[in-house]
Formats: C-alpha cells, sequence, structure tokens
C-alpha cells in the first residue's frame, strides 16, 4: 500500500491522501483532517456556562463547532443536509445532540 499527500490545508487541519494498493490496485482519495485542537476548544467553552448564558441572552448562541469531515459524514451517514443546499437546521440539531455531543459548545439542548 502506498500512501502519498496530495494536499494540507493548515487552516481546517485536512490533509488529501492517495492511497494505492499495489496487490489490489485499488485507488483511493481520502480526507483526514485532525480534530484535537477543535475538541480541545469546544470544551473548554461547554465548562463555561457564562460563555452559553452570555451567548442566548445576546441572541447568538455558539452551539457546536463542527469539522468539515464530519458536515460530510452527517449528510453521508445520516441524511442530513448541511453543506449542500438549505441546510435542515432540525435534523443537524437532532444528530449533533444523538451523535455528536463533544462538539457542542454548551450543555444545553436546541430542539
Amino acid at each position: 500500500m502506498a500512501r502519498r499527500v496530495l494536499d494540507h490545508d493548515p487552516l481546517t487541519g485536512v490533509t488529501t491522501y492517495f492511497d494505492y494498493d499495489d496487490v489490489s490496485g485499488k485507488v483511493a482519495i481520502t480526507d483526514v483532517q485532525e480534530v484535537n485542537a477543535i475538541l480541545d476548544s469546544v470544551t473548554a467553552l461547554r465548562n463555561d456556562e457564562n460563555y452559553s448564558n452570555d451567548g442566548i441572552k445576546n441572541d447568538q448562541w455558539h452551539y457546536a463547532r463542527i469539522p468539515l469531515n464530519v458536515l460530510m459524514e452527517i449528510e453521508q451517514k445520516h441524511g442530513v443536509k448541511c453543506m449542500s443546499g438549505k441546510t435542515d437546521w432540525k435534523g443537524l440539531f437532532r444528530v449533533i445532540n444523538q451523535h455528536y455531543p463533544l462538539l457542542k459548545a454548551t450543555t444545553k439542548q436546541h430542539a
């Protein structure tokens, strides 16, 4: 198996790889995103109750920080539109609450 980096975006942390399997001849393009910094930042925000409460009072509630690869996964795996066309906000909140709670910047629930 040979793997080569095709691209790396330092802003998003997404690295695109070209994979080639010598035995089967299969080729794959894979995107991998480093999300530790995102998880660390939302954990700190989630632990600060004032951050969420102040945002709600000012009509600017920071609910979650979702990596690009997770948005693509939500569309593909859960069938919720969030990257193409009109966003299904109710569906997106439901999927975040059920499957990706570590991406939330709050302990509160948005229906």
